[in-house]
């Protein structure tokens, strides 16, 4: 199995995209399962990450023959193989300008290294735009290893918001692809696009949730592209993504000041004193969490918009995110107008996120939509029960009035009508129960990763 990815966890990680590409491979190789991991060497590697460099690699691109470099080291049963080029050695790990062509360079490189190291895989996965054109490259790209062209190919959609567009003409250049291929699948309306050529040319398409999988074929989720994603359902399906439950894990969280599970809550009312006396909050307030990028996609506008009616509700507040620099500004004059109920902290704090899950009541996840959130998987975890927007992965998750709340509207009316509603419960007889059925739930990998393992074999046996 080979893995074609531009962040992960714990080497790089931006969002999702980075856990989802750190974890599954483990439990892959958990399963008997042989797989190499590619990713780009980018100039600073999270972890102490030291690969072991084994020399270059000539990599077919933009008319000739580029060389990139290849370190690699093994974790946890799984091989690493990294791409280094000057192209990565940047402050982050996107946001340029040329971003499309730097990771096309790494497409194209990808096969190399895997065939430098002797890895011949049966299949391989790709993530998102950034690997999108690795399928069409592996069906009519040139200068392939032996064992790559016609490689049967599976791609995950995590977020189709970001598609990875520019010209044509230029694309091919850089993929080193016959031109007759600008009619195709990854032309879209005259730019070249990553994210559809991956749709048209994988043998099978999935989302990180089989609500997304549906959602992403409506024009309001599918950012342009939903009618291709109607036009290749036959091959779309959506497998939810699992949980790092060693990480996430309230038993043995070192960053809380007692570790406590579902048969001893002991631990969660201290986390909840720690965590009101570190930000100045009323400890006699039921308290509402948010942990988030502060972004459009994420709705925090909509907790910005209730806050005052929030607060009038009964709830103290603990905010902690970083992104959209107006929503930074929105959060923390919602904070100064609110001293004692409204607590805001601006930029990503490991240990505080652990501590906002283990000590609120709820969690607010308001998101516009959401491909499958990681966040109210955790909060469940930790006996904290989420307020979601009832969409994606969100609705795959949470059982309405069971094991957290979802509504409907991305409004603050709707976000009000769900934190009311667990407000009322708060306190009564059914609180302690959901608290109990939101800890029983089982939000591993192994279950993901079967499904996985069960798809490369249909894949691979179609493609034969």
């Amino acid at each position: 199995m080979l893995f074609a990815t531009s962040e992960v966890h714990p080497f790089s990680k931006t969002g999702g995209l980075g856990d989802v590409s750190g974890a599954l491979p483990h439990a892959l190789a958990t399963l008997g399962h042989e797989v190499l991991v590619v990713t780009p060497w980018y100039r600073t590697l999270r972890g102490g990450a030291r690969p072991l460099w084994i020399g270059d690699v000539q990599v077919p691109f933009a008319g000739g023959f580029e060389a990139a470099g290849v370190g690699t080291l093994e974790s946890g049963h799984v091989r690493y193989a990294f791409v280094g080029h000057a192209d990565y050695q940047r402050d982050d790990l996107y946001g340029y300008s040329d971003d499309v062509r730097r990771f096309a360079r790494f497409t194209r490189a990808v096969p190399q290294v895997a065939a430098r190291l002797g890895f011949r895989p049966d299949v391989l996965h790709a993530h998102d735009w950034h690997t999108g054109y690795l399928p069409m490259v592996l069906a009519h790209g040139w200068h392939l290893p032996d064992g790559f062209p016609g490689l049967p190919s599976v791609f995950t959609v995590h977020n189709v918001q970001y598609q990875g567009t520019s010209g044509l003409a230029e694309a091919l250049w850089w993929l080193r692809l016959p031109g007759a291929l600008a009619d195709d699948y990854m032309n879209h309306f005259g730019s070249a696009n990553a994210m559809q050529a991956a749709l048209g040319f994988a043998h099978h398409v999935t989302t990180v949730s089989p609500t997304y999988a549906h959602e992403v074929q409506r024009p309001e989720f599918g950012y342009g592209l939903d009618g291709t994603f109607r036009h290749v359902r036959g091959k779309l399906s959506g497998i939810l993504n699992g949980l790092d439950t060693h990480e996430w894990d309230p038993a043995a969280d070192a960053h809380l000041p007692r570790p406590f599970d579902r048969r001893d809550l002991t631990g969660k009312a201290d986390a909840k004193r720690a965590l009101t006396a570190a930000l100045g909050l009323d400890h006699e307030r039921p308290l509402l969490g948010v942990v988030s990028r502060l972004a459009d996609q994420k709705g925090i506008d909509l907790v910005v918009q209730a806050g005052e009616r929030l607060v009038a509700q009964g709830w103290a507040l603990a905010l902690l995110g970083s992104g959209d620099a107006g929503l930074e500004r929105d959060v923390r004059a919602l904070a100064a107008r609110h001293h004692g109920s409204v607590a805001a902290v601006v930029g990503f704090d490991e240990a505080l996120a652990h501590l906002i899950y283990a000590g609120s009541d709820a969690l607010a996840v308001p998101s516009r939509f959401e491909p499958c959130g990681l966040s109210q998987m955790i909060a469940m975890r930790y006996g904290t029960l989420p307020v979601a927007r009832d969409t994606g992965g969100l609705h795959d998750t949470i059982d309405h009035q069971r094991t957290g709340f979802l509504f409907e509207h991305a409004t603050p009316e709707g976000l009000l009508w769900a934190t009311g509603l667990a407000r009322a419960a708060y306190g009564g007889s059914s609180w302690p129960g959901m608290v109990d059925t939101a800890m029983r739930q089982d939000f591993s990998w192994e279950a993901s990763a079967g499904r996985y393992a069960e798809l490369y074999r249909t894949v691979v046996a179609s493609a034969r």
